[in-house]
């Protein structure tokens, strides 16, 4: 299956559980099923927003847009994680508040609810299990719903706990518990984007290790001018200039060839520019 159809299906069936938990919190006078609920309509928002990211990143490159909209994953990924900081934010607001001002609440229409809710995101999480490693947009997303996983299980604790015991701040304690795993997904997230962004080189990559085995290449005596960064999160790029021996073209064809063999190969890197200079060549450089 298709990741846009895959995220077409998270979405109504969030929007259902989302009509549900409005419905459960206006009957039980739950405010944590209708927070919960305009929880799950912030993170459907977003899933609209990496559905709609996608769907413009698989389009084409253009002579203006010649890497195509492949940043719009990126953008939309920084979106994604500056949407969670906010909803961490509003959750924590709530939790503090409730401190002060606990809610009785039906716990028996809380729990079944939320119980609902929790299957619904674990079933989310399973069909997203395979893209969210390698994909940073389809990572926020995954990340949305595991908050809205997380989130249920915290309703449903609080109302054990609360229905056992009458111990209403359980709900404000769990909701900052919440807020704190949500908000160090966000972090991670937003700092992914903004690295791509600003063309930084890719986390797993160490680029003194690059022209260290690069410059081990037999006829090739330095490589310099190295700049290495993500298109998006999956593509990336490598620029460099290679000094090679006074050679024939046709023998720096084949150290280009075996250079680029070992960045795809090694390092993931599929798409590199590679200018060749010899000594001999003094003012003027050898294009190859």
């Amino acid at each position: 299956m298709q990741t846009k159809n895959k995220l077409l299906i998270i979405i109504s069936f969030n929007l259902a559980l989302m009509a549900l938990e409005v419905v459960g919190g206006l009957i039980s006078g739950s405010l944590a099923l209708l927070s919960d609920a305009g929880h799950m309509l912030t993170d459907t928002t977003a899933l609209l927003v990496t559905f709609t990211a996608i769907s413009f990143a698989s389009r084409g490159a253009t002579p203006r847009k010649t890497f195509g909209w492949k940043r719009v994953e990126v953008l939309a990924a920084l979106f994604n994680g500056a949407l969670l900081a906010a909803l961490s934010g509003v959750i924590l607001y709530e939790s503090v508040s409730r401190f002060f001002h606990p809610v009785e609440i039906k716990t028996s229409v809380m729990l079944a609810v939320a119980a609902v809710g929790l299957v619904g995101n674990a079933v989310g999480l399973v069909i997203l299990r395979k893209e969210h490693s390698s994909n940073i947009n389809i990572r926020g997303a995954y990340l949305h719903i595991l908050g809205d996983l997380l989130s249920s299980v915290g309703v449903i604790a609080g109302a054990l706990v609360i229905s056992l015991t009458g111990f209403y701040l359980v709900d404000s304690i769990l909701g900052v518990m919440i807020a704190a795993v949500i908000v160090r997904n966000a972090a991670a997230l937003i700092m992914e984007s903004l690295n791509i962004l600003l063309e930084a080189a890719p986390p797993d990559l160490s680029v003194a290790d690059i022209v260290s085995e690069i410059k081990m290449i037999r006829g090739i005596r330095d490589f310099h001018h190295v700049h290495v960064w993500s298109i998006s999160g999956e593509s990336r790029a490598l620029s460099a200039h290679v000094l090679v021996d006074d050679i024939k073209t046709s023998e720096s064809q084949n150290i280009l060839c075996e250079v680029r063999g070992i960045l795809s190969d090694k390092y993931n890197i599929s798409h590199t520019t590679l200018e060749v200079e010899c000594d001999s060549c003094e003012t003027e450089q050898c294009y190859v």
